[in-house]
């Protein structure tokens, strides 16, 4: 069995939603950020956030549009 992993404290939380870091050598895709909806591009460190309990809605952020939405208090 894999241990959990220890929450990341530099990643801003939002209530309702999960997030994970992806480093750069982990980032083989490029995404549309929903924040503001440039390419995150492969090679690329990034987060993925998804609603609690819907990781099949899962979407990948730049952390600096990540980290203006929690701020806003709002993904959308």
């Amino acid at each position: 069995m894999i241990p959990p992993r220890p929450e990341d404290p530099f990643l801003p939380r939002m209530v309702g939603y999960e997030i994970q870091r992806v480093p750069s050598y982990r980032a083989v895709k490029a995404y549309t950020c929903p924040g503001c909806p440039q390419t995150v591009p492969a090679g690329q460190g990034h987060v993925v956030v998804w609603p609690v309990g819907m990781v099949e809605d899962r979407r990948h952020w730049h952390l600096h549009c990540w980290r203006l939405a929690v701020r806003r208090g709002r993904v959308a």
